[in-house]
């Protein structure tokens, strides 16, 4: 594409839209409209549990009116109750959550084609050019909020940037129901003075680290020599600089190769510590994935494991496997021990589970020991027939009942019936 001489390339601008306490607001819009007369969630001490009725179900989200109580998401739901006895909780609806993700996609859709959903409850909308079809960035995102408001019954914060990584930071100014900009002439006056962790991708540890060599704020980060900071911090030294300047450093769309290979992640609603609560989220994940990997019949040679603890450290390894493979027990086993070699026991925010070299099914020459895998495979094309005639949790692993991670995870939801969902 060229441009006519004289004419400027437009300035990118970039939306973020996230919903404001997603889980409670989506129940509590629903509810509304259901009994107007009813108390709204958000305007009470109430949370959203994983499983109420059990001792062990964990806090997904809470009011502002619950958290001045100190109710603490990830924490389970028994100690919420002594902080707030008053507190009412509700239990976890990830359908509606689909449902209200999907409406929320919708309507963002009529603003731009290019829409880019980042989590359940955050997207980026690329708004470059539009001016002259709903305004200045500011009008319309303002007035994308108030129909979200109007017509779905819930608020969003909208941030506003010339990336993804300033919008994402500007939607994170003040809340609820805000819109906030930072544009390239903004980062020093609104971005630069405030505390080092308030930037993106800095958690506790690296602030910590940060504070100790003398940086207090982000313009302090933005300032020193990129070299010391890529010394001390290696990769992630790089990318928090990048982000203190304003300049994207973290890869929000990961895109992977078709065929190439295929992988699967997911973001916890609370921080896991045990290594139990970890095996399970990689089971969970591991199905995700072989079961995309038989359905297009394929077998993966290379598996790679990825994990990003609370200050947003982050973990990967990969590792060649001793045959081409599509089987739970063999990616499982092998995901395991990768984990405990990369996992340095910081509570654990996201794992991700990937194969690569991925081949169509090849015939093989058997041996003695293969026998095994036949049969799983025999027993996975029969559980694949029942889950595609009855859903997708029609038949599950009994180690998955009554917890609070799905039998298979990943995406934006534990349940991933709606193909309209975008992952």
């Amino acid at each position: 594409m060229f441009m006519k001489r004289g004419h400027k390339m437009k300035e990118k601008i970039f939306f973020h839209v996230d919903v404001n306490s997603a889980y409670l607001s989506w129940e509590a819009a629903k509810r509304s409209k259901e009994n107007i007369a009813g108390k709204d969630l958000r305007e009470i001490a109430s949370a959203v549990s994983g499983d109420p009725s059990k001792r062990s179900g964990i806090v997904l989200a809470k009011s502002q009116i619950a958290k001045k109580f100190g109710v603490n998401t990830g924490e389970p739901i028994e100690i919420a109750k002594r902080k707030c006895p008053q507190l009412y909780v509700v239990p976890a609806n990830f359908d509606l959550y689909i449902e209200s993700s999907n409406k929320l996609i919708k309507l963002l859709n009529e603003y731009s084609p290019y829409v880019y959903q980042y989590s359940i409850d955050e997207a980026f909308i690329d708004m470059t050019g539009t001016d002259r079809l709903f305004g200045s960035p500011k009008m319309c995102a303002d007035n994308i909020r108030n129909r979200i408001k109007k017509e779905l019954g819930f608020t969003v914060n909208i941030g506003i940037g010339n990336n993804m990584l300033t919008a994402k930071m500007a939607g994170e100014f003040s809340k609820p129901d805000k819109t906030h900009t930072l544009f390239k002439d903004e980062i020093e006056s609104k971005m630069w003075p405030l505390d080092i962790e308030e930037l993106f991708f800095v958690g506790d540890k690296t602030a910590s680290k940060l504070r100790n060599l003398g940086f207090v704020s982000i313009g302090d980060l933005a300032k020193a020599d990129i070299n010391f900071i890529i010394k001390r911090f290696k990769k992630h030294g790089e990318i928090i600089h990048r982000h203190a300047n304003g300049e994207e450093g973290y890869v929000f769309l990961k895109k992977n190769i078709k065929n190439k290979s295929i992988g699967n992640s997911s973001t916890t609603a609370y921080d896991i510590s045990e290594i139990e609560q970890a095996n399970q989220l990689i089971l969970s994940l591991c199905e995700t994935v072989c079961a995309r990997l038989r359905k297009k019949n394929m077998k993966a040679g290379v598996l790679s494991i990825e994990i990003v603890d609370m200050n947003f450290e982050n973990y990967t390894k990969q590792r060649k496997l001793n045959v081409d493979t599509n089987a739970v027990n063999i990616i499982y086993k092998e995901a395991c021990a990768m984990f405990i070699e990369i996992w340095n026991k910081t509570p654990i925010r996201h794992i991700g589970i990937t194969t690569s070299n991925v081949e169509n099914k090849k015939v093989e020459q058997l041996n003695f020991f293969d026998n095994a895998n036949i049969k799983e495979e025999n027993l996975y094309d029969a559980v694949d027939k029942i889950r595609d005639k009855y859903g997708e949790d029609s038949i599950k692993r009994a180690s998955f009942i009554g917890k609070d991670i799905s039998h298979m995870e990943g995406g934006i939801s534990k349940k991933k019936k709606d193909k309209n969902v975008y992952l």
